[in-house]
């Protein structure tokens, strides 16, 4: 089956009259039984569900109270018993990570939704009057006899510019995403759409609740509330670990998880660092792991398994493999499995709490703006060498901060290329003043405008509807499950969520130091060295991996004869790119790491997937 590697525990199908379902499961909670598909004698909800509900105990009660008796110990059956009941408004109760498809046998209905923040993924397409089908993975849609294999371009426009495609778009025309905290319901009335979790919403009545007190009292309610949630995300009937990077918010989640459990209790910890690399924060992982005394286990990448498994997860993922951290995640995922079927780990803390280096700059000032953009991208770079600033990282903030207005500069943040250098690159794209962006900026706009006056607010929010789904949380998800592992963020959970954001700038930035709440709970948790230590963030050493090991993988797709670049780029422009990189004038490591993976994924997965439908036709 398309989606095994998901779930390699168990499998069932289940159909009856115009509805199919299919699942594979990795067994977490009552590992011996709650099969799925799920269908309940007396009952008319067939359900399929993938992810983990923390409070199922809590919701399990409720309904006892209510007379309802259970015939499995885990949260599957909670989830069918709570969609028979009460349908989409059951879905608030959750506090989960889910993707859900529930079938109303006698109504003849089906509900689709997917959790608030967007952990668990869910795609969809209607191909014909009539019909919907939907998966876990796009790939699980492809087999699909009726759904289109063949490119979306706008897509593919966001996925080189964005690394991710955001909203509720896709590579595939015709298919699209289940967006967080949204319904659907699919009858012969056709289609209906709706949202049961509104996080600008959400954060308006934590703002509130948040007035109400002092700092002294917020640090300690917040403290509290990611100590809850790192509880709730230990409820397991399999081993649960943590991966480790070193780093503030992965160590705090290790730190709770020694708090939290019994002394005699063992923790395994999981880090992973590159060969040769002088940069290294394997070191800080093994402080943390030595001062809470975790069965650590550090794992080392090097170019080698980059060029073996790029075509592998480009698979996994369904789309380019979008950072670099990826692969290197997958491969601490694939040792993490070995002894562990769960892991936590930190997605959600920087863009909650203010952690990127960015945040500073959320609204810069006029006069900067104004400098910047009578800057071409060669001078901000010369002139980031003459300050000796970080020169990758000063033409990442030349670019955004010389946006036209708000919204060019709030998605332009996390691109390795601005637009103008991608139409330079890919001219048979199709480029348009009305392209892409735009559709980006539509959904962006919104947020921006619902999360009010503040500027540092709005990067959040804008964030949270494009850059937390669209590519970190899609990567947590694919490099993980690719390897039977399901991971866990503490900080996702959406009371602590909706708590950070509405938190006022004070307690989240203070001088240059960000996510500064985070380090007030650290003090009393973490050694003083990672409690303090400034972000550092995941760097492979792709400068000279594409100098060196990868530079024969990385010029034999870039000059493929039926890949992208021949079918919609400049062959010159992009030779050039390669040639500046080769002789170390400049480093294009990201841009051109954008390049392969796309290259990887058209020339190795779509061309591939074009062929066999072709072969089936």
């Amino acid at each position: 089956m398309a989606l095994a590697r998901r779930g390699p525990d168990a499998s069932g199908i289940w159909h009856e009259g115009p509805c199919g379902l299919a699942h594979t499961r990795l067994s977490i909670i009552d590992v011996a039984g709650s099969p799925q598909p799920m269908v309940l004698p007396g009952s008319d909800v067939a359900l399929v569900y993938n992810g983990e509900v923390y409070n199922y105990r809590e919701l399990r009660a409720e309904l006892e109270v209510f007379g309802e008796r259970f015939q499995t110990n885990g949260d599957t059956e909670v989830v069918l018993r709570w969609l028979a009941r009460e349908w989409g408004l059951a879905l608030p109760k959750f506090d989960a990570m889910f993707a859900v498809a529930a079938w109303d046998r006698a109504q003849q209905r089906l509900l689709l939704a997917r959790d608030a923040v967007g952990e668990k993924p869910l795609f969809y397409a209607t191909p014909s009057p009539g019909v919907l089908v939907f998966g876990s993975e796009l790939k699980a849609l492809l087999e699909h006899p009726l759904v289109d294999p063949e490119l979306d371009e706008d897509a593919l426009r966001q996925a080189l510019r964005f690394r991710a495609v955001y909203s509720s778009g896709c590579l595939r025309r015709g298919v699209k995403q289940l967006q967080p905290g949204t319904w659907l319901e699919f009858s012969k009335g056709g289609v209906r759409t709706g949202r049961f979790f509104d996080l600008m919403e959400e954060v308006r009545g934590a703002r509130a609740r948040n007035g109400r007190v002092d700092d002294v009292e917020l640090i300690r309610r917040g403290r509290d509330l990611f100590m809850d949630s790192v509880r709730q995300r230990l409820v397991a009937d399999v081993p649960v670990g943590a991966f480790l990077s070193g780093g503030l918010d992965s160590s705090l989640i290790v730190g709770a998880m020694r708090e939290l459990r019994a002394p005699k209790d063992q923790i395994q910890t999981f880090s992973v660092g590159f060969a040769g690399d002088p940069y290294s924060e394997l070191k800080y992982a093994e402080t943390v792991a030595d001062a809470f005394h975790t069965l650590h286990r550090p794992v080392i990448v090097g170019p080698e398994a980059y060029i073996r498994r790029l075509p592998e997860l480009s698979a996994c993922r369904d789309g380019p493999v979008s950072q670099p951290a990826d692969v290197a995640i997958a491969e601490m995922s694939r040792v993490a499995r070995e002894s562990v079927k769960v892991a936590l780990s930190g997605e959600g803390a920087d863009e909650i709490f203010a952690g990127y280096p960015k945040h500073g700059f959320a609204n810069p000032p006029w006069a900067l703006r104004t400098a910047l953009s009578i800057l071409s991208p060669e001078r901000a770079a010369r002139l980031a060498a003459l300050l000796r600033v970080d020169s990758r990282r000063a033409l990442v903030a030349f670019r955004a901060m010389a946006g036209e207005n708000e919204i060019d500069r709030l998605v332009q943040w996390f691109s390795y290329f601005d637009r103008d250098g991608l139409k330079r690159l890919f001219p048979g794209l199709g480029w348009t003043e009305q392209d892409m962006a735009n559709t980006v900026a539509t959904q962006a706009a919104a947020l921006a405008a619902a999360s009010g006056e503040n500027p540092l607010m709005r990067m959040q929010a804008v964030d949270f509807a494009t850059w937390l789904p669209g590519n970190m949380l899609e990567r947590g998800d694919r490099m993980t499950m690719a390897e039977g592992l399901e991971v866990r963020p503490p900080f996702l959970d959406k009371e602590l969520v909706a708590f950070g954001l509405a938190l006022p700038d004070r307690l989240k930035i203070r001088g240059s130091v960000g996510k500064w709440i985070v380090r007030q709970w650290a003090k009393d948790i973490l050694p003083p060295q990672i409690a303090n230590r400034r972000k550092w963030g995941f760097r492979v050493p792709l400068a000279d991996w594409f100098r060196g090991a990868m530079r024969e993988m990385l010029h034999d797709y870039l000059t493929a004869s039926d890949g992208l670049v021949r079918r919609y780029g400049d062959k010159a422009a992009v030779a050039e790119l390669l040639r500046s990189h080769d002789s170390g004038e400049v480093d294009a490591s990201e841009s051109l790491w954008t390049l392969l993976t796309a290259e990887v994924w058209y020339c190795d997965v779509h061309l591939a997937r074009r062929r066999q439908k072709a072969r089936i036709e």
